[in-house]
């Protein structure tokens, strides 16, 4: 890897880091405590939207100015809606954030061209005809130029930030300190800090996303509208990674611009919703990071059709077939409102938090769960529901942590596809179309990564319908269950207007209005 430099922990450089941070955390407290203090009414939410706004500008320039991991951080947190809009992260926080994703600093290329001469072992002019020294795009780890080899390849050389390293070895000795300290209700969450470092080590070495990428590509093989860029072994090493170039990319959540561009946004949709399901139910290695700024889609110039282009392959979580067809299980019995299957699977997967587990997939899914009034009732009140303490919140996301292949990271990269299709205005109905097509083949299927078990995977996935296929009957659970709503909504205002007062009549108006809140806030 053209002589990589090994770094040690600058205990020093990772406190001054995390000071910024923790000075930041309180200012930004104490002003809201202050502002909002006695504001009632349409005062407090003009106060509270200035405050929302001042305060995103400065998280942004925290991130900035740290970079590494305070960007990803920031990176997680833009993407973190999913779905939920503002009732999740403020707007102002989104909009703000969200730049960390493809449009960080950037660094002067001088700084940038020490790492290609280091790892490649070459001069720049000895491989590259000639390199775009402004970047394509600039991002918590890395940034991407534009370049053209000696034999008129074009290509995006992605090269990891100078120094990286002994940031990131020196933010993780403090939070690993940190970690050790804080244990809410008494629970160990160290591992959080281990899995993170050990993710973003795995982000950090080029060669290992360059595979997974290249893997990637062989399970969608069969889709021909999914597009991952190419790998250019010879100029690629741990800290550098060459690709293939691939013009007139678009953010995949932006539909203006899909629009714009003359691609489909209903059709984009599809696409993305039906191939992260199939990662997660069919093949098990769901991408790690799918946010905004690793999804985009284009115009094919030869088909004239739209194409999924998915970069950034460093972070995978790689599912067990136990766990994975349990899954596809659950995922079914949540359409169909199969209730003791999905208290089941649920305490497996979520174990005294169970009932709270298929909302977290879809707030279809409040059929059949077990979720009691008070639960709705503190849920509104964002407060902890009654019965449940921190304990149980340890347990729950340990838990998921423990299954096998990381459940909660699987949850994660499906939240950042649930934001994504949010703002593409993608209808639920749809979305759970694709849950229960791809988890009803996952269920039945046995997925090996060795050479033998991905050439049978290979096999099986040529029987899966390219994008516009239809999901028979798969699929009519969904229907049924959009029926179900539909018909439920109108009536919860019939029983209010009724004013029952006994106790079953209140219990179906108090659930009728849930049912038309979700009918309004997720179908229409």
């Amino acid at each position: 890897d053209g002589g990589t430099p090994q770094v040690v922990p600058n205990f020093a450089l990772g406190m001054g880091r995390a000071a910024l941070a923790q000075q930041l955390f309180f200012e930004i407290k104490t002003e809201y405590e202050k502002s909002l203090e006695g504001k009632e009414g349409e005062e407090r939410e003009n106060i509270m939207k200035e405050l929302h706004d001042r305060n995103a500008e400065k998280c942004l320039k925290l991130a900035q100015r740290n970079g590494g991991i305070y960007n990803k951080a920031a990176q997680f947190v833009a993407s973190l809606q999913a779905g939920a809009g503002d009732r999740s992260i403020p707007k102002p926080y989104i909009d703000a954030l969200k730049t960390v994703c493809d449009k960080a600093p950037f660094r002067p290329f001088s700084e940038m061209e020490v790492v290609l001469k280091q790892d490649l072992g070459k001069d720049v002019k000895e491989i590259f005809r000639e390199v775009d020294e402004q970047p394509l795009a600039a991002a918590s780890l890395a940034q991407v130029h534009r370049a053209v080899l000696l034999d008129g390849t074009e290509v995006a050389v992605k090269i990891q930030y100078p120094g990286l390293l002994e940031q990131m070895a020196s933010d993780f000795a403090v939070f690993r300190m940190f970690g050790q300290q804080i244990k809410p209700g008494g629970f160990d969450l160290s591992w959080i800090v281990s899995d993170f470092e050990v993710s973003l080590s795995a982000e950090l070495d080029f060669t290992g996303e360059a595979k997974n990428g290249e893997m990637t590509a062989e399970d969608f093989a069969h889709h021909p509208y999914v597009k991952i860029p190419k790998i250019f072994w010879k100029w690629t090493t741990k800290r550098v990674l060459t690709m293939e170039y691939v013009p007139g990319l678009i953010p995949a959540n932006d539909a203006t611009a899909l629009k714009k561009a003359g691609l489909d946004p209903w059709k984009v949709g599809c696409m993305i919703s039906d191939m992260f399901a199939e990662m997660v139910f069919c093949s098990g290695r769901v991408h790690g990071d799918p946010h905004a700024g690793n999804v985009y889609a284009i115009m094919d110039p030869e088909t004239k059709k739209e194409r999924i282009v998915l970069v950034d392959h460093g972070l995978y979580h790689n599912v067990d077939n136990t766990l994975r067809r349990d899954f596809c299980n659950f995922v079914f019995a949540c359409v169909s409102r199969n209730g003791n299957v999905m208290k089941t699977l649920g305490e497996r997967f979520a174990g005294p938090l169970h009932r709270f587990f298929p909302m977290v997939l879809s707030p279809w899914f409040v059929f059949g769960s077990d979720v009691k009034l008070e639960d709705i009732r503190a849920a509104k009140q964002r407060r902890i529901p009654p019965g449940v303490d921190l304990k149980d919140i340890g347990k729950f996301l340990i838990g998921l942590h423990d299954t096998g292949g990381n459940l909660l990271g699987v949850l994660h990269s499906m939240g950042y596809i649930r934001g994504i299709l949010n703002n593409l205005g993608f209808p639920e109905r749809r979305r759970l179309k694709s849950f229960s097509y791809f988890a009803s083949i996952g269920a039945a299927r046995t997925v090996d990564q060795d050479a033998e078990g991905r050439k049978k995977m290979m096999k099986e996935n040529k029987e899966i319908g390219s994008e516009g296929a239809s999901f028979g009957m798969a699929t009519l659970q969904v229907d049924a269950l959009a029926l179900i709503i539909s018909i439920l909504a109108p009536i919860a205002f019939i029983l209010l207007l009724l004013g029952k007062r006994n106790a079953i009549g209140l219990a179906l108006a108090i659930f009728a209005v849930l049912v038309a809140y979700i009918y309004q806030q997720f179908i229409l």
